[in-house]
C-alpha cells in the first residue's frame, strides 16, 4: 500500500445543509424537553402554579408517548426488517401536462434556451428519461419536467425527502427516500416515463442512494442505512436476501459477478470498509478497512481497480477534525493507494482519462492519477460546494460543470482543469449540473435552466 501525504491546506469552510432533520423524529424529544422545563419551573412556582404545571407535564408525557408509538406503527417490525406497501397505499401520482416532444436543434451560442421557476427545492440530481427529466426534492416529491421547455409534467408524492437519484432501467425507474433521521423509508419502482408507481417496499431505515441493478436476472441490491443491504426481485420487490453489513448509504458496484459494498461497520465510528459480496447470497468474500466513514459510492477505475472516497465528518458545520481520503482497491482486496484530500469530498468521484476527479466542499476540484494517486491538477472554483460536479465524457475534451453555493458556475476541461467558461446564477443548490447531449441543466433552489450549445465549448465528440 502507498500512503500519500495530504495536499497543502487551503482556507475554506463547509456548508450547512438546511432542514435536514424531519421534525416528526424530533417531536417526542421536543415534547419531553417542554415537560422537563415545566418540571424545573415547578419548583420556582410551586405554590401558585402547581396544578397548571402538573397538567402541562402530563400532557407532554402523553403526547410524546403517542407520537413515539405512532412512529413505531408506521415502520416494519424489527423482526421483519421490511414490508411491502399495499397497492392502495402506494405514492400518489399527480399528472400536470403532457411533455412536448424534444427537437434536435443546432445552437449558435452557449446560452439559456429556457428557464422555469419551481415550487419544490431539489435535493437529488436531474435524471433524463424519454421526453422528461426527474428531480427528487426536500418536500418528498419526485417531479418530472419536460426536457423541451421545462414545464412540470407529473409529481409523485413520497413520505420523506428524496436524496436518491432515480435509476432508470429500461421502462422502469427505482427511487428511494429518507435522510439519516427518517424512522422508515421506502424504495419505489415506477413505470417510465409516465411515473406510475408499480410497487414499493418499506424499510426500518433510510434509502439515500439508488440500487445496483442486474436487468438480465431481475435483481437489485439497495443500500438501507443501518439495515445494510437488501437484495430484491425487480419485478415485484420480493426479498431475495438481507445482509446487515454495516451502515450502508452508497450504491453498491456490480461488476464481473461481484458486488462491492462500502459501509460503516459501526455507527458513529470513523471507520469504513469496502467489502466484496456474493450477489447471490450476501456472503462477504473479503473486506478492506479504511479510515473515515463512507462518503460516496464505489466506482470502477482503470485496470479493474475499485475507487472509493471516505471522510471524517458529515454534512454540516466545518470542524477542525473534518478530513477526506481517496482510495484505490484491487479486485482481490488489496489496498493499492490512499491519498488524504485537502478537504471533505462531495460524492461521487469520477474516473476519466486515467484520472480520479473529486469535488470538495471547500470549493475545489482535484484530480489524481488513478494509477498511483499522485496529484494531477487542482482548481479553486469558489467558496464551497453543496453538490458534486457533473461530467460529460464523450466530448473532446471531456467536460466538467460545477456550481458553487454562492452561484458561480464553472465549465472545466476534465483533463487538466483549465477553465473554459464561467458565469453566475443567484445561488447554488444541492443538485449537480447534468449534461443532456448538447444541453446542460443548472438547478438552483428555485429554478431550473437549460443551456444549449454545449458542443460550442468543445472540439467535438469522440
Amino acid at each position: 500500500m502507498k500512503t500519500r501525504p495530504a495536499f497543502p491546506k487551503l482556507s475554506g469552510r463547509l456548508h450547512i445543509f438546511p432542514a435536514f432533520i424531519p421534525m416528526i423524529e424530533l417531536l417526542p424529544w421536543l415534547l419531553g424537553l417542554v415537560g422537563a422545563t415545566a418540571g424545573a419551573a415547578r419548583f420556582a412556582f410551586l405554590k401558585t402554579h402547581k396544578k397548571k404545571i402538573n397538567i402541562v407535564m402530563a400532557v407532554c408525557f402523553v403526547a410524546a408517548t403517542a407520537v413515539y408509538i405512532y412512529g413505531e406503527t408506521q415502520k416494519p417490525s424489527e423482526a421483519e426488517g421490511s414490508r411491502m406497501v399495499a397497492a392502495a397505499d402506494l405514492p400518489r401520482l399527480t399528472a400536470h401536462a403532457a411533455p412536448a416532444a424534444v427537437e434536435t436543434k443546432s445552437y449558435d451560442d452557449f446560452a439559456p434556451i429556457w428557464s422555469v421557476n419551481i415550487k419544490n427545492e431539489p435535493l437529488a440530481w436531474p435524471v433524463v428519461t424519454g421526453d422528461v427529466f426527474m428531480v427528487g426534492t426536500f418536500k418528498g416529491t419526485l417531479d418530472a419536467y419536460a426536457r423541451a421547455d421545462g414545464k412540470l409534467v407529473w409529481s409523485l408524492q413520497k413520505k420523506e425527502p428524496i436524496f436518491t437519484n432515480v435509476l432508470p432501467v429500461g421502462n422502469v425507474g427505482f427511487v428511494g427516500e429518507g435522510l439519516h433521521t427518517a424512522p422508515a423509508a421506502a424504495l419505489t419502482a415506477l413505470s417510465l416515463p409516465d411515473g406510475k408507481p408499480l410497487w414499493e417496499r418499506q424499510f426500518r431505515s433510510h434509502v439515500e442512494s439508488g440500487p445496483a441493478v442486474d436487468e438480465a436476472s431481475h435483481r437489485l441490491w439497495t443500500p438501507v442505512g443501518e439495515e445494510g443491504v437488501f437484495a430484491l426481485d425487480t419485478r415485484d420487490g420480493s426479498v431475495l436476501w438481507h445482509k446487515k453489513i454495516g451502515h450502508t448509504d452508497a450504491t453498491p458496484l456490480l461488476v464481473d459477478g461481484k458486488l462491492y459494498v462500502s459501509a460503516q461497520p459501526e455507527d458513529g465510528a470513523t471507520k469504513a470498509a469496502l467489502s466484496s459480496v456474493n450477489p447471490d447470497t450476501g456472503e462477504v468474500d473479503w473486506a478492506v478497512n479504511l479510515p473515515g466513514g463512507t462518503m460516496g459510492s464505489p466506482a470502477q477505475g482503470p485496470d479493474g481497480s475499485i475507487l472509493l472516497t471516505t471522510a471524517i465528518g458529515q454534512v454540516g458545520p466545518q470542524k477542525d477534525t473534518d478530513k477526506g481520503w481517496s482510495h484505490a482497491i484491487s479486485k482481490d482486496g488489496k489496498l493499492l493507494w490512499t491519498v488524504e484530500l485537502p478537504g471533505m469530498p462531495v460524492p461521487e468521484p469520477f474516473a476519466v482519462k486515467g484520472l480520479v476527479i473529486h469535488t470538495l466542499k471547500t470549493g475545489e476540484i482535484v484530480a489524481l492519477n488513478a494509477k498511483d494517486g499522485t496529484p494531477a491538477w487542482r482548481v479553486k472554483v469558489g467558496k464551497e460546494f453543496h453538490a458534486p460536479a457533473g461530467l460529460r465524457e464523450d466530448t473532446v475534451p471531456p467536460l466538467l460543470a460545477a456550481i458553487t453555493a454562492e452561484g458561480a458556475v464553472a465549465l472545466l476541461n476534465a483533463e487538466d482543469g483549465t477553465e473554459i467558461r464561467r458565469f453566475n446564477v443567484k445561488q447554488g443548490g444541492y443538485a449537480a449540473p447534468v449534461f443532456d447531449g448538447d444541453v446542460l441543466y443548472i438547478t438552483t433552489p428555485r429554478t431550473i435552466t437549460a443551456y444549449g450549445g454545449v458542443h460550442l465549448l468543445t472540439r467535438g465528440e469522440k
